[in-house]
């Protein structure tokens, strides 16, 4: 690695469907890039227009990211700046990138990135719904025991979850929540589809009546956002205990001798004692 001119990576947000998104600085990331690495090497032309001057362009994706870390540490190391872009949005949310930032890092070379939209982000603002803790899974499993295992999660999760889908999956995503989550009355959905674009829509309704309704595939991909459940966490030890102890030491109908067994047998510390204590406590307040 020349210290000279150091190479770098930079990852660039890019709008979710409307180009006036595109931010001055993200627009002169692309352009003045040695190296552009695209998830789709034709969305920066869709992006800047045909007219527009670009450097080399090499596709990187799903598929063949692990393929294109080396090409990526060459350029670097030869003191280039390699931009990335995904299709739509920020990098590395569910998209392409994490193996190149991953690979970079460990390199010892530098990393940044122009911020930009997010469809996580934007439908969280849209759903109505608490932003204060907040839990991003990106795409569920598509089946088996993975998928069962994360809509458990799911169905315990107090926060509010995030999730993306493709609209053709959604009516099944829907159903399958809605099978899992013994609360889905009361859990509260935004779905969010075609988000910055002309034909934006927010569907919102509870899980239950959602997974009735929406019963067709929507068009293009999807952002769920799903309330948390508001039931209490069962089997929490310190929690039971410590109501069991409060119930007894509070009720009028037991002996104190009868109360101060029971309360050493929860806690572990010696009955005499606690009888005692009691019996103070009680003399106290006479």
């Amino acid at each position: 690695m020349s210290a000279e001119a150091p190479g770098k990576l930079v990852l660039v947000g890019t709008p979710l469907g409307n180009r006036g998104d595109l931010s001055p600085r993200a627009r002169e990331a692309i352009v003045g890039a040695d190296v552009l690495f695209c998830e789709d090497t034709r969305s920066p032309l869709r992006l800047l227009g045909e007219g527009a001057t670009l450097p080399p362009r090499i596709s990187c994706f799903v598929a063949n990211e692990g393929e294109r870390v080396a090409l990526l540490l060459e350029n670097l190391e030869r003191g280039k700046v390699v931009a990335y872009v995904s299709e739509a949005g920020l990098p590395v949310w569910s998209d392409p990138g994490l193996r190149l930032v991953q690979a970079a890092v460990e390199a010892g070379y530098a990393v940044d990135v122009v911020p930009g939209p997010t469809a996580a982000a934007v439908a969280l603002c849209l759903s109505g719904l608490p932003a204060e803790d907040v839990r991003f899974l990106g795409f569920l499993p598509r089946g088996g025991p993975e998928r069962a295992e994360r809509l458990e999660s799911i169905a315990r999760e107090r926060g509010t979850v995030l999730l993306y889908e493709a609209g053709n999956r959604v009516p099944a995503l829907l159903r399958d929540l809605a099978a899992a989550l013994p609360d889905a009355e009361s859990r509260r959905v935004a779905i969010g589809r075609e988000l910055t674009k002309q034909h934006q829509e927010i569907l919102r309704g509870s899980l239950a009546e959602l997974a009735q309704t929406v019963d067709e595939a929507l068009r293009g991909e999807v952002t769920v956002v799903l309330s948390g459940t508001q039931a209490q966490a069962a089997g929490d030890p310190v929690q039971d205990a410590t109501r069991a102890l409060w119930q007894l030491v509070c009720d009028p109908g037991l002996k104190p001798r009868e109360k101060a067994k029971q309360i050493a047998a929860l806690t572990g510390l010696e009955a005499r004692a606690i009888y005692e204590q009691l019996g103070a406590l009680r003399r106290g307040a006479e």
